[in-house]
């Protein structure tokens, strides 16, 4: 019999799984599957079987089998080539900033302009203004029904002005809205087959993001760096996603030719079969995803928004009591949300979740804030009397 995993590394790989699918999830979060079969061969309406049709099945059975497990060593050599390649690729660090995630050269400066106590809406909206998508997404923001203004006649007041919705937002709500709607700028579009990972991804950081803020609050740590650092803390994870599908049709594409170059025939078809590789990419997250946040975080070259430390140590996977204050924040915050997502969609029980959180090390009153907390939007809060202009 297996030794049983530890508590932390089986609520890590479920939660990995529900990344691609909560059906994938779901089989990993269950007891022994039940093993009993049935004592003689039926068909889908419970006839039984004759011999010859017996016999038939078998044959196709095995046929299937063996096309399989071709296509399973095919898929082998394709990740191992992806994996190749990907090593390479993941050395230059510009390029996966500049390209694959596509930083603005003045995001940087935006966040470090919101930390600092002398911060205005005048300083900020020159910097806004020059990420043209950021303008545009923030006044459309201030125009949903849940956020437009009315007049004293009920008639919406509509904003069409960057400085307008900039005012209307505040700083405070700023140091959510901007990391989160670029953050959501970042993630992957195309994940197919496996759709969830742009969902998923977006509630890991929405939620760690706020958990962190949340315990930064009890340590009495700054809150928008927390946030920030909660809601950065996996660009790895978009990075490698994007890296991942681009290399996998660039991979097949070569495999196809070559097969199509040495006429074979077998191979050439069976490549077409393929998809991308759930546990594959997995793996590259596992292997890669924390310590290529730590790169791009450190790339951003932040002077206010001090987080690439606590990034690097969580990296480097230390123990919480070897972290710093917001080394800790981070952990504490992603390790929690985690356990809400996985609760959300019953994926952990309460014994379960105890043994998960309980060498957190969380500060005192943290687990009853976070209890009451909504980690899945941002709940912006305005003042009764903020004027719209």
């Amino acid at each position: 019999m297996s030794e049983q995993k530890p508590i932390a590394q089986q609520i890590e790989e479920r939660f990995s799984a529900l990344l691609l699918g909560l059906e994938l999830a779901k089989q990993l979060s269950l007891c022994e599957p039940n093993e009993d079969q049935p004592a003689f061969a039926t068909d889908s309406d419970g006839r039984q079987l004759l011999m010859v049709e017996k016999v038939a099945r078998r044959d196709k059975k095995l046929n299937q089998s063996s096309h399989q497990s071709f296509l399973d060593q095919l898929q082998d050599r394709i990740q191992d080539e992806i994996l190749i390649r990907l090593d390479d690729r993941l050395q230059d660090t510009e390029h996966l900033y500049n390209k694959l995630l596509g930083v603005h050269e003045n995001l940087p400066d935006i966040l470090d302009v919101m930390s600092v106590r002398a911060a205005s809406i005048g300083r900020l909206e020159p910097l806004v203004a020059t990420v043209s998508w950021l303008s545009t997404d923030l006044i459309k923001m201030i125009n949903m029904p849940k956020y437009r203004r009315t007049n004293s006649k009920g008639k919406v007041i509509p904003v069409d002005n960057l400085r307008v919705a900039l005012s209307f937002l505040g700083l405070e709500n700023l140091k959510m809205v901007i990391p989160s709607l670029v953050f959501r700028r970042w993630i992957p579009q195309i994940t197919d087959p496996y759709p969830s990972i742009k969902t998923r991804l977006w509630e890991q950081a929405i939620g760690t993001g706020l958990a962190c803020k949340k315990i930064a609050q009890v340590c009495q740590l700054d809150e928008g760096h927390a946030f920030t650092l909660g809601m950065f803390h996996e660009v790895g994870k978009l990075v490698l996603t994007r890296l991942y599908f681009r290399l996998f049709d660039e991979v097949v594409r070569d495999a196809v030719h070559e097969a199509h170059e040495a006429r074979m025939k077998e191979e050439h078809s069976a490549l077409t079969e393929l998809t991308p590789s759930g546990t594959g990419l997995l793996a590259i997250y596992d292997k890669y995803a924390a310590s290529v946040s730590s790169r791009l975080i450190k790339r951003m070259d932040f002077r206010r928004v001090c987080i690439a430390p606590a990034m690097e140590e969580f990296a480097a996977n230390l123990p919480v009591r070897e972290m710093s204050p917001m080394g800790k924040v981070l952990r504490q915050g992603d390790a929690y949300n985690k356990y809400r997502m996985l609760k959300t969609y019953r994926l952990i029980n309460m014994d379960e979740a105890k043994m998960y959180l309980r060498d957190l090390m969380m500060p005192a009153g943290a687990l009853s804030l976070l209890k009451a907390t909504d980690l899945r939007h941002l709940n912006l809060t305005f003042d009764e009397d903020q004027e719209a202009s």
